[in-house]
């Protein structure tokens, strides 16, 4: 679906473009915002590396089994049926990379965790409380320092590339609070 929607886009451009009479000046830009694009790319790579080897040296140093035992009561809040040391190692190391802003890092840990979640859950169609709150928690997890949009910003010559850091700590608080117990409502609501 996705595919029909860009090319949609792409040919509707062209065409307006066209009537307009500066199909030249459309080129130009595309071909601008391609390699702007591709340098965007390779700027988050870096990032995404350095933060996937710092978690994967955290895991196997035992790092994240000692963030384990120190988060462990919020863990079994969450996750009270959770017993897979695994599964919730790879759920830390993505809770872990979105603490610390690397949200695009944290997505290789989280669809691991999905996965894990999912073969527990024995493939159903329906998502298990576990997998819906991972999902919740996850995507509105707090940012300490949001690295990914301070760089963006700093590319894009912000002034104060860190001002987003304290907005960011309060909205991901209040959004992180509101799904949660969103998820523990839903929870409560299907044990009855």
């Amino acid at each position: 679906m996705m595919n029909y929607i860009w090319a949609g886009m792409l040919l509707s451009g062209i065409a307006v473009a066209a009537y307009r009479g500066v199909l030249g000046s459309f080129s130009e830009g595309l071909m601008t915002s391609c390699t702007e694009g591709v340098y965007f790319v390779i700027g988050l790579a870096g990032i995404m590396a350095v933060w996937s080897g710092l978690m994967n040296i955290a895991k196997d140093s035992g790092l994240i089994d000692a963030f384990a035992r120190l988060v462990r009561p919020m863990i079994r809040f969450l996750f009270p049926k959770e017993r897979n040391r695994e599964t919730i190692a790879m759920m830390l190391m993505s809770f872990s990379a979105n603490i610390f802003g690397a949200g695009n890092s944290a997505t290789v840990f989280a669809l691991k965790s999905m996965v894990m979640l999912d073969e527990e859950n024995g493939h159903s169609p329906v998502a298990s409380d576990a997998m819906c709150m991972f999902m919740a928690a996850n995507m509105s997890m707090i940012q300490i320092v949001p690295v990914t949009i301070v760089k963006i910003r700093s590319d894009a010559g912000s002034s104060d590339p860190g001002s987003i850091i304290l907005p960011s700590i309060i909205v991901g608080i209040v959004s992180m609070i509101a799904s949660i117990a969103v998820c523990k409502i839903y929870e409560r609501k299907s044990c009855k």
